[in-house]
């Protein structure tokens, strides 16, 4: 029987690169020297970067979705198929020598492991730079950003830890080449910024988001265009490290119910209806989870969506309902009895509720209460809260 050697399995690699196996299901696009766009497993919007093929290396990863890996992980979990079919498809053999596919596992093993630990303590540095920069922003009360989120019906809480704002950030998009090959960032703007932290389960720091603001009063989402391309680029960014950690909207101590929604308007939406409504607010407590993926946690295998398709006519995978048992999500208080979990309607319908129902799995617990609240379909809680105004 025909055994696949290291060397067979790097021929099928070199035959079937990984930007073109990938654009096969989605479209790509560069951003600066990398190659991004939606997952082919988990999907995305045209606009979105959540998938990544690394720089240099023959491996991807998706932000959303599980995992990531070489060509041959990519065709295993976007055909939903095994290693076998997957070769097959690539136009391979089959069959692999135990002994080859160990040695080969260990060389993987440990560029892996090397990569980690650089990834690590880049991650660490980047952290320790991005706190430097909260700890110099202002409070937010009074500032531009309060009324931008005042220009859009929303309230403040008389304590919001996690809110906060720059007059001035720099917007960082793509890499510049000086006359010695050598890269280095590229600032593609500069202006004020609503800034908002990261909070870790561990409760130290983790990262930022960013919302940079128009000079107008009030002022509305900064407009950002790449100068060479002419592409408008998100005025919103989160930097540093996000997973399983939490934005404070509003913290009382040892809370009773908490409220967790995406995005940070989303959940200032809610607490500025209940706040119009007259509503006991007590010891809730309201948190942005900055994304789905952070606020529902991985799940333990993508699952076909029941009406898209991709481009070659192949059924779209997204993460499903079960949560991943190795992913704890977002560290609910120990006290809460009562949680709420905000869906917004304008994203796509299945990954939505699946990410919902995945989260109502992952935070139930005897005596807590887990309830999902949705926003009409096409529209966000703030599209509700300013259409009722």
């Amino acid at each position: 029987m025909n055994r696949l050697s290291p060397d067979d399995l790097d021929d099928i690699k070199a035959r079937n690169p990984l930007e073109a196996i990938a654009g096969g299901y989605v479209k790509l696009r560069r951003a600066g020297s990398r190659l991004v766009g939606p997952c082919p497993i988990c999907g995305g919007r045209a606009t979105s970067q959540r998938f990544e093929i690394i720089k240099d290396s023959e491996s991807w990863v998706c932000a959303v979705c599980p995992g990531g890996g070489d060509v041959i992980e990519l065709v295993m979990k976007a055909e939903g198929c095994d290693f076998r079919a997957a070769i097959e498809r690539l136009g391979g053999r089959t069959d692999i020598d135990k002994a080859a596919a160990k040695a080969l596992f260990e060389a993987r093993e440990q560029k892996r492991l090397d990569r980690e630990k650089t990834a690590a303590s880049y991650r660490e540095a980047e952290r320790k730079r991005l706190f430097k920069t909260w700890q110099g922003a202002m409070p937010i009360h009074g500032t531009p950003a309060a009324r931008y989120l005042e220009g859009r019906g929303l309230k403040l809480p008389e304590t919001c830890p996690g809110l906060r704002y720059m007059p001035s950030m720099p917007y960082w998009h793509g890499e510049v080449i000086d006359s010695r090959g050598r890269t280095s960032p590229r600032m593609v703007h500069t202006g004020p910024a609503m800034c908002a932290a990261f909070i870790r389960p561990d409760g130290k720091f983790g990262g930022l988001h960013l919302t940079w603001l128009s000079a107008e009063d009030p002022p509305g989402k900064a407009e950002i265009i790449d100068p060479d391309s002419g592409e408008i680029l998100n005025a919103k960014k989160m930097r540093g490290s996000k997973t399983s950690a939490h934005i404070a909207i509003a913290a009382p101590s040892d809370p009773s119910r908490l409220i967790i929604g995406e995005g940070i308007e989303t959940v200032l939406a809610v607490w500025t209806a209940h706040q119009a409504a007259m509503r006991p607010i007590g010891d809730t407590a309201f948190w942005a989870a900055g994304d789905l993926g952070n606020m529902a946690g991985r799940a333990t295998e993508a699952v076909r969506h029941p009406i898209l398709k991709r481009p070659n006519g192949h059924p779209m995978r997204v993460p499903g309902p079960v949560p991943d048992p190795d992913d704890s999500g977002l560290s609910i208080p120990e006290p809460v009895t009562e949680l709420i979990l905000l869906g917004d309607g304008d994203s796509e319908k299945v990954l939505t509720e699946y990410a919902m129902v995945r989260a109502a799995r992952r935070y139930a617990k005897d005596g807590r209460v887990i309830r999902i609240a949705f926003a009409p379909s096409g529209v966000d809680f703030n599209d509700v809260l300013r259409g009722a105004a």
